[in-house]
């Protein structure tokens, strides 16, 4: 049953014969499969759509966001907040069109999993959620689904369990009791008691098997588009593109292996939203180009790509740059010739925030570039800063 606050109705009463010898059982481990079934979040695809989960729904929550968590030491995705408890997510996939294809098995497998982190956490969280890449998650006939379940391309379709009609509240609780068993045949807790139905959410989130999908990555862009929307921030489509690239490419593209220890860093809310910036704040006056020596763009793109890759996770390099302007115009509004002299005669200042490189020459007209993307972000910057409460 579930812990029960003031004055609230346990909910899950069909479960309320707890034997004795559940208190001496504890959780299962992680790293112990809900079941000896082969799952597809075990192949690669399962992997990269666990990870595109993470990253959706960590835009979808951003301005509470405090990081997400790849592979987290209780589950499949973690996002940690400044101000309420986690919320802890199991992801599962299948193989095939979304559309048509559906499993009822992994609803039982979440529920084991997450039943298993109720207990684990002794209730400590703000959701337990269950996710998957398929139209059709709680086996509702063609009415209902069509009536309840509208999921589309170009965002996460979110409903908590209390939403759900009748139907579906008996199919999870179908797999519940199926999970519990799982459980208990395991020797491992199956108690109900933190499992708070109040507090689980399901959520379709529709992407394709198929690598060659032009439409797999459609949830994500949807997602960035609603997220810049909110924001006030009119963006070319080319920039959405290049955010959602440096996404797939930073976070999805070689996420095959578990292995790697990069799948497993805790990814903060500075990071990922320092990156998006980076992505849109492109903006170089003309007159740049005209002043460099004529071999150098090359060079500076890969300059560019090195500070990226080594500094850009480091917030105080935008910081930095924005106070020292702030200076130097003594806080007012910067002119185009204000912004041009102070990159002249203030770039020595923030060598070392970035890569020496191998030519002085290269790493001299690298920073004023950086320098001047930045410095003509700056109201780019801002309102996103304001927007995700960073």
């Amino acid at each position: 049953m579930v812990k029960k606050k003031d004055n609230e109705v346990t909910q899950l009463s069909l479960f309320s014969n707890q034997v004795e010898k559940d208190t001496q059982k504890k959780p299962r481990p992680k790293n112990i499969p809900a079941t000896k079934n082969t799952d597809a979040s075990a192949s690669g695809f399962g992997w990269r759509f666990q990870v595109m989960a993470g990253i959706v729904l960590s835009i979808h929550n951003i301005k509470e966001l405090k990081s997400v968590e790849i592979e987290g030491s209780t589950e499949d995705v973690e996002l940690k907040f400044n101000d309420k408890d986690p919320e802890y997510i199991q992801v599962k996939a299948v193989q095939g069109n979304p559309i048509d294809t559906k499993d009822n098995t992994k609803a039982a497998l979440a529920m084991n999993t997450l039943i298993n982190t109720s207990n684990i956490t002794n209730g400590e969280y703000s959701k337990l959620v269950y996710v998957v890449n398929f139209m059709n998650p709680l086996d509702l006939d063609g009415s209902l689904l069509n009536a309840f379940w509208l999921p589309r391309m170009d965002a996460p379709f979110i409903r908590p369990y209390n939403s759900l009609p009748r139907n579906a509240k008996q199919f999870v609780q179908g797999r519940i009791k199926l999970a519990r068993k799982q459980l208990a045949k395991g020797k491992y807790l199956d108690t109900v008691d933190h499992f708070d139905l109040n507090r689980l959410y399901v959520v379709t989130i529709l992407v394709s098997s198929n690598d060659q999908d032009e439409q797999n990555y459609s949830v994500l862009e949807g997602v960035l588009d609603n997220f810049f929307s909110e924001l006030k921030l009119s963006l070319k489509r080319a920039k959405i593109n290049n955010v959602k690239n440096m996404l797939v490419n930073r976070y999805l593209a070689n996420a095959g292996s578990k292995e790697s220890k990069k799948n497993h860093e805790e990814i903060t809310k500075e990071i990922l939203v320092w990156r998006m910036i980076f992505e849109i704040i492109d903006e170089v006056p003309n007159t740049f180009y005209d002043d460099i020596p004529a071999e150098l763009p090359d060079e500076l793109d890969l300059y560019e790509n090195d500070f990226i890759k080594q500094q850009v996770e480091d917030i105080d390099v935008i910081n930095k740059v924005l106070a020292g302007i702030n200076r130097y115009v003594k806080g007012t509004t910067p002119k185009n010739r204000e912004v041009k002299e102070f990159v002249e005669n203030k770039w020595m200042e923030y060598r070392e925030t970035f890569p020496l490189g191998d030519d002085p020459l290269v790493q001299e007209y690298g920073i004023k570039m950086i320098m001047l993307r930045i410095l003509n972000g700056e109201r780019i910057i801002e309102r996103i800063k304001k927007g995700v409460n960073l």
